[in-house]
């Protein structure tokens, strides 16, 4: 397996625990039988929803930048090259 499936992989599932993590937070309210202080939870959910996308933001955007300046770097005829096995 090639380090860019790997990378890409690891992005995808981070970004899947993120968005479960999110949807728990936002739908626990609802489910719970306690009485939950809308107002309070918010305060709490922005606030925790801010550092898991600070965290997504560096990672994802580690990823792209690297694979993008990865591919800038390369010699013409390799870049050909790379682009005709995309095809």
């Amino acid at each position: 397996m090639r380090l860019d499936t790997v990378r890409a992989i690891l992005a995808l599932m981070v970004v899947g625990v993120f968005m479960f993590i999110t949807a728990f937070m936002a739908i626990y309210p609802l489910v719970t039988p306690a009485n939950v202080q809308l107002s309070e939870y918010s305060d709490f959910f922005s606030k925790t929803a801010s550092v898991y996308t600070g965290i997504i933001g560096v990672i994802i955007g580690y990823y792209f930048a690297r694979a993008s300046s990865v591919k800038k770097n390369l010699p013409a005829r390799e870049k050909t090259e790379e682009a005709a096995e995309e095809n």
